[in-house]
């Protein structure tokens, strides 16, 4: 089994929350596009030598404020809570 570095963590998290905030059904149209950019956004903010991670985990905290209605995007959110950069 490959061990993943610490970058690879949350970028995994990050695309399975894109997958499935852009599959699920039973996610409205208006959530959807208001939390697209922000996933997108937490990306940009974590990955890289250098991330922001002040931004970064104020984006995170509103993107769980967003979508914790939808228990498994709150379980995906809240397990990547333990591995974005400090």
């Amino acid at each position: 089994m490959k061990e993943r570095t610490d970058g690879e963590i949350p970028a995994g998290l990050i695309e399975r929350t894109r997958l499935l905030v852009a599959l699920a059904d039973d996610i409205a149209v208006a959530a959807r596009l208001e939390t697209q950019p922000l996933v997108k956004q937490l990306e940009q903010l974590v990955a890289g030598d250098a991330p922001d991670t002040g931004r970064g985990h104020a984006t995170h905290a509103r993107l769980l404020g967003e979508l914790h209605e939808w228990a498994d995007l709150e379980a995906l959110l809240g397990a990547m809570t333990h591995f974005l950069p400090a």
